[in-house]
């Protein structure tokens, strides 16, 4: 009895209690996804639109085939959707076979464009276009295309969005309106955090880098830009773009009131852009917490997003 009463007895019980409360708390908020509306204000023109964003879905499955999610999507009638990167899952640690998740991405691409098709005869549905832009874990897979098996991975993804009619934004601009343009930038090896090397090779983007692609730039136009990984923003803000939209981060996985995120899932500790809404001057960065997870499937207090973005 007296073991009972004992001091590490009692620590040990509350350390497993709280272990099963977060595990709960995760399980729930993994499969439950929140809307965020954001309004940015368009400080060079009157042109406005309404853009839905969602990034780092890594091969999701939600309830009915992700069904409630697409109607959801789609019934915040957008202008734009932009699907900012890691849809899929690459991991380097599987067996060739096992190295790359997508099925579901794929499914969830033809789905969406199916749905998109039904509401096209709708005079209120608003929607214009979809654009996607690589996230680091389809630059992982392009990097490795030279195996074959790879290659035909990346040819059936590279594929599904043409069939689908998501416009690939990759290191060039799209015009959305005449005031407004939302460009892609895909970069990889050096400009993602590798554990093993503890740190990246690149502190910043070469001004000529972004020249080599966006010399064309119409600094009078509102422009946007996608590029997952945040911690380059003010490089590109800096550039001259308005509104940076990133990921990677997945909202921290574990937020704590009054500290916020904590932790990526590259393992980097309070990283500065993580989730949501940063203002840089008169410019934005967004960050999405991502709509789902990979290898830690961990969320505390920081549930998949769905981002409206509003720019008035």
């Amino acid at each position: 009895m007296q073991f009972l009463h004992s001091p590490i007895l009692i620590i040990c019980i509350l350390i497993i209690s709280l272990l099963i409360i977060i595990f709960l708390i995760s399980f729930y908020e993994c499969k439950n996804y929140e809307i965020c509306n954001l309004t940015i204000n368009n400080h060079k023109n009157s042109f406005r639109t309404k853009i839905v964003f969602l990034s780092d879905f890594h091969n999701k499955l939600y309830p009915n085939d992700n069904k409630s999610l697409i109607d959801d999507i789609l019934n915040l009638n957008p202008d734009y959707i932009v699907l900012g990167g890691d849809f899929i899952n690459y991991s380097a640690v599987n067996s060739l076979s096992e190295r790359v998740k997508y099925k579901n991405t794929l499914k969830f691409f033809n789905d969406l464009s199916e749905e998109v098709k039904d509401k096209a005869n709708d005079s209120n549905f608003n929607l214009k276009k979809m654009y996607f832009s690589y996230g680091n874990h389809e630059l992982r897979l392009i990097d490795n295309i030279s195996n074959e098996k790879l290659n035909d991975v990346y040819n059936e993804f590279r594929d599904s969005l043409i069939e689908n009619g998501i416009e690939l934004i990759d290191n060039n601009i799209a015009i959305l309106n005449d005031g407004i343009t939302l460009s892609g930038l895909s970069l990889y090896k050096g400009y993602y955090y590798n554990i093993f090397k503890t740190e990246t090779n690149h502190e910043h983007i070469d001004r000529v880098i972004l020249d080599k692609y966006f010399k064309n730039l119409d600094r009078d136009s509102f422009n946007i830009i996608a590029f997952h990984k945040p911690d380059y923003a003010e490089d590109l803000i800096n550039y001259g773009f308005d509104l940076v939209l990133s990921g990677h981060n997945h909202g921290g996985l574990i937020k704590l009131p009054f500290v916020g995120s904590i932790i990526s899932p590259d393992f980097r500790l309070f990283t500065k852009y993580s989730s949501g809404l940063y203002k840089i001057g008169d410019k934005n960065v967004i960050v999405s917490d991502g709509i789902g997870e990979h290898f830690i499937r961990i969320r505390v207090n920081n549930r998949p997003k769905i981002y409206t973005i509003n720019i008035v």
